[in-house]
């Protein structure tokens, strides 16, 4: 017995290749935050260097406890006027907010989930010309390359689920009135194509109870070893330059359909576990996998409990 997995159509795939798709993207929150010391503030607060930040370029970082444990995963973006806009797991905005106040002493520091904007997704080789209803320029090339809309809290993004597109923030009307001309697909096609393509989401294939360099933290660029303190750093550290890493998240091709989602992933006893799987246009089976490094660099044969064989693609990454 198998179960429902998100599945990415052949019109979806066809018109990805020709045209384009819109979505929401409801599992994700949009945060402001600013203050004379904001970025001093979360200098000393996330994995990745403030100082990669510009106008045009986003950064992608973790939020961590004193223990090292992720609280949340975060895309930083500048806004108008010094504000920071911050994307983070709808599910953990609340909690972000919180722990992003907790240290805050000292600093003056406005931060809060903003209701009044919204995140939709579009994909596609003509993904551009859907900008354009924004009055949005095209981003760069560049993962997590930004423009915006002058004055207005509207910004194209280069986001990882796309083969080629965007993720557009802007109010929930704007969103709306663009979606209302288009055919917009069901954002668990979305959610397919982030799996098929092997990008890891936190509160989806991994949480607090894996550390982030467990979840290619590095190979997301969402680490830096290079800067100053911040909490939780001594452990990363370790991990990095010790050889603690002995785990990471890896794109696989599974040639039956798992019975559950999340599941173990199997030599002759359980050495992993499958967390997550999707339906691809061709009706092949990916999946993102926690594995130990040392069977993915051997050739050890893995298999789920159904029998299912899990072969290796690649290790995941941006």
């Amino acid at each position: 017995m198998s179960i429902n997995l998100p599945e990415l159509s052949m019109q979806t795939a066809e018109l990805l290749m020709q045209n384009h798709v819109v979505s929401t993207r409801s599992r994700w929150a949009v945060l402001k935050a600013s203050g004379p010391t904001v970025r001093e503030y979360l200098q000393g607060q996330i994995t990745q260097d403030m100082e990669k930040l510009t106008s045009s370029q986003g950064i992608h970082a973790c939020l961590l406890s004193p223990q090292g444990k992720a609280v949340s995963e975060l895309y930083i973006f500048t806004g108008h006027n010094d504000e920071l806009i911050l994307l983070t797991p709808a599910s953990y905005a609340v909690n972000t907010v919180a722990r992003l106040r907790q240290f805050a002493l000292g600093h003056q520091l406005r931060l809060g989930v903003v209701e009044s904007l919204a995140i939709c997704s579009v994909q596609g080789t003509h993904a551009h010309t859907v900008l354009n209803e924004f009055a949005i320029h095209e981003p760069g090339e560049n993962w997590l390359s930004t423009s915006q809309k002058t004055g207005e809290d509207s910004f194209a993004i280069v986001m990882p689920d796309r083969p080629r597109g965007y993720w557009v923030i802007s109010s929930p009307s704007n969103i709306d009135a663009v979606m209302q001309k288009h055919r917009p697909v069901a954002e668990l096609e979305m959610e397919a194509m982030r799996i098929i393509r092997g990008f890891p989401d936190f509160g989806v294939e991994w949480d607090e109870s894996m550390h982030p360099l467990n979840a290619n933290l590095i190979e997301f660029d969402g680490v830096s070893f290079e800067k100053g303190c911040y909490v939780g750093q001594e452990i990363t550290a370790r991990m990095n330059w010790r050889g603690g890493i002995k785990k990471k998240l890896y794109r696989v091709a599974i040639n039956a359909l798992p019975e559950t989602i999340p599941c173990p992933v199997l030599t002759t006893a359980k050495i992993g576990e499958l967390k997550s799987a999707a339906i691809d246009h061709e009706k092949n089976c990916v999946g993102i996998a926690l594995l130990p490094v040392k069977v993915a660099e051997s050739d050890s044969q893995l298999t789920l409990e159904n029998g299912a064989t899990v072969k290796i693609l690649e290790a995941c990454h941006a």
